[in-house]
Parts: structure tokens; sequence; C-alpha cells
């Protein structure tokens, strides 16, 4: 019916249109409109936007979750050391804890161990393009907000390691020793920090000569960021992982702030609609109507383990229980790299359970859909959503510059 051309417009402008009137009439985020124009658009509605096209995106794709990566490891705020080993102990006491109680969730359900593993991997991380986007669009500023990404950060780091080191123990299109697999999934560790470090380091001398010129160190970012995909997609190392690193150690080294970043909510939003409008069109309605009850149920466990571990670490993180809750709510989004990662390792894994890949599907949708709302709920709670801050109408004002009141 379409071109391929077409169909990218047509991707753009609909999931403009939906994003806005997400926001604009029903207050909710707008990648929360972009989902839905998607499962409009995609398998589940109108079929316009097939499973071939997605295929042939998947490049542009990788670029998009590669950018996002880089920003979300770039936002991590700069702490001391005390603090950093206080926020880095905590991460991994509440990816550990939401991890143990979804593998405990599929091993009472039947599933093997190995398959448990990887199902609680990608349960473990927080989409990092839904938590960039909401808190963009709702003006998120303040010590509450660098926390949560300080914490999608960490999840997502340990969601990719884990990934990497059960995806070797799951392939099963050739035979491997089990020090084989154990070789090859902490080389692929080692080649994606020796990858992003080599990205950091580019930008880094790259944004020393050319000074503070905005067009060209985004273009220097970017095509940093293509080469750094390309590289990972060439050695066979995870694509995500290196990304994560990259803007983790830019925004470390560069104490005099000489990096300009793009920024994927306002520079770069088109690659940020074509995600999340892909991401709806990949995913079908059916795995939610087929699974509903366990999809939540994982959603259940996931908040559970992360809220009990937040709650135990709050005191060396400076939070009350209140901030606690809501910073655990601010966590639920999941990721469409977990759509991505789940897929690839299905292409890998020719035994994979079909169950299973449903009720990941359908968490994963699940959260696509509600977790913009959670995030932007997270925001409101740590009062600092700035662009939802209702208007005061009987202040006076400070000053007036000759105009009228």
């Amino acid at each position: 019916m379409f071109n391929s051309i077409q169909l990218f417009g047509l991707v753009l402008l609909g999931g403009l249109t939906a994003g806005e009137v997400s926001r604009r009439i029903f207050a909710l985020p707008r990648t929360t409109g972009y989902v839905l124009f998607g499962l409009l658009v995609g398998q589940s509605g109108l079929n316009w936007v097939t499973l071939l096209h997605i295929e042939s995106a998947q490049l542009f794709i990788d670029l998009a979750l590669g950018l996002i990566l880089f920003e979300l490891g770039y936002l991590v705020p700069r702490s001391n050391l005390e603090n950093g080993r206080n926020r880095l102990l905590a991460g991994c006491a509440l990816s550990l804890m939401a991890g143990f109680l979804v593998l405990s969730l599929f091993r009472y359900w039947g599933f093997s161990t190995g398959s448990a593993l990887f199902a609680a991997a990608l349960c473990v991380a927080t989409s990092p393009a839904i938590t960039i986007a909401t808190c963009s669009d709702v003006g998120a500023k303040g010590e509450r907000t660098g926390l949560l990404y300080t914490m999608v950060a960490i999840n997502g780091a340990v969601a990719f390691a884990a990934v990497v080191l059960l995806v070797p123990f799951l392939i099963d299109s050739e035979p491997m020793s089990g020090f084989a697999r154990v070789s090859s999934a902490l080389g692929s560790i080692v080649g994606s920090i020796v990858l992003g470090g080599a990205c950091a380091g580019l930008v880094l001398l790259g944004a020393e000569r050319l000074e503070r010129q905005v067009e060209h160190q985004h273009l220097l970012i970017l095509g940093t960021i293509v080469l750094g995909v390309g590289t990972a997609v060439y050695l066979g190392v995870s694509v995500f992982l290196p990304m994560l690193i990259f803007g983790i150690l830019v925004s470390t080294i560069d104490r005099e702030r000489k990096v300009i970043a793009i920024r994927i909510a306002s520079d770069a939003r088109v690659f940020l609609v074509i995600t999340f409008v892909l991401a709806g069109a990949a995913l079908d309605i059916a795995y939610l109507r087929d699974y509903w009850l366990e999809a939540i149920l994982i959603a259940t466990a996931r908040l559970v383990g992360q809220f009990l571990a937040i709650l135990m670490s709050r005191k060396s993180i400076g939070l009350s229980a209140r901030e606690s809750l809501f910073l655990s709510i601010g966590l639920q989004p999941m990721s469409s790299i977990a759509l991505v990662l789940l897929v690839n390792t299905q292409m890998l894994y020719s035994g994979m359970d079909a169950k299973l890949v449903g009720m990941l599907m359908a968490t994963i949708l699940l959260m696509q859909l509600f977790g913009p709302l959670a995030t932007q709920t997270a925001i409101k709670g740590f009062g600092e959503a700035t662009r939802l801050r209702p208007s005061v109408k009987n202040e006076v004002p400070a000053e007036n510059h000759g105009g009228t009141s």
C-alpha cells in the first residue's frame, strides 16, 4: 500500500500527532501516544507497518538506541566517591532483588533455569528512552531526577551484562564447551568496555579541537555513535553496553563541559518518535490478551523487588520512604531494548519456549503503555516536574517592565 519513504513520513507525522493529542488532551506523556500509534499502524491494527518494514529499519533502530543510551550515560550526574559507591550498591541491590523475584516467578511457572534467568535479566532493565523523553516533556530538574537517571543506567548495565553472559549458554546452533561459552561472554563484555572507552576518547579529543561549535560537535557525537554501533556489530559484541559506557565516561571525564551533548528529546527527536512507533508496531496486542495476568504479576514482582531494595538502601542514598516509593514507580517502564534483545536471542536459540516469549512480549507492551505515566507520576511526586506546576494566578508580579498584567 505504501512505499518505504511514504511509511517513514507516515510514522513521523502520525507519531507527532498522536504524541501531541496524548499530551494536550489526555495529559499523558507523548511517548504513550507514539506507542499507541505504532499499535494502530502495526500488526495489531491496520498492518501498514509490517515486520519486514521493521526488519529493514533495524540499522536505524540500533543507531537510535545507541544515541538514547549515550545520552542516558551522559545524564548520570557526577558525585563524590562515597555517594557514587552508595548509589552503585543501591542500584545493584535493586537490580538483583527485582531480578530474583522475577526469576522465582518464572521458575514457579515451570520454566528452565536458563530461560528463567534470561527472562529475569530482560525484566531488570528500565527503559532509558521513556525516562529521558518523559523527563524532558515534564521539565524534570533536580537531585531526585538525577538519581532516577543513575538507577536506570545501573539497571541497564546489569541487564545488558547479564544477557551477554547468558546468551552463549542458550545458543544451540553449534556445540561449545562451557569454558568456550564463558570466554565468549567475558570477551564480549571486555570488548564492550574497550569500545565504549575508545568512543569516549574520540569525542573528548574532537571536542577539544572543535571547541563549542554545536553543529560540529553534534556531528562528531552522531558519527562516533554510528561508528561505534557498526564496530560492535562487526565484532559481534553487545551494541548497547558500549554506548552506555561511552556516555558515562564522557560525562565523568569532561569536567569542564567542553562536549555539547546531542539531546534525543530535542535535537534528534526524530529518532525517538521512530523508535517508539516501530516498537508499538512490532508488538502484538494478542500477547497482552493471552497473558495479561502473567504480565501484571511480572510487573508487580519488578515493582516490589525494586521498592524493597530502595527502601533498605534509602538512608545511604538520602531518600525518605515516600521518595523511595516514587523512585521505584519511576523505574517501571520496560525497555524497547528488551524487545530487540528478545528477538535477537530467539534467532540464536530455537528452543525458546513460545509461552515464555508471549509473557515477556505482553509485559513489555504493558509497561510501554503505562511506563511513561509511571515515570511522570514519579517526577511529579518528587516535585521536580517544572512544566506541570500550576501557575499562581493571584501572585503579584515581582516587576513590571511596562506591559500590562
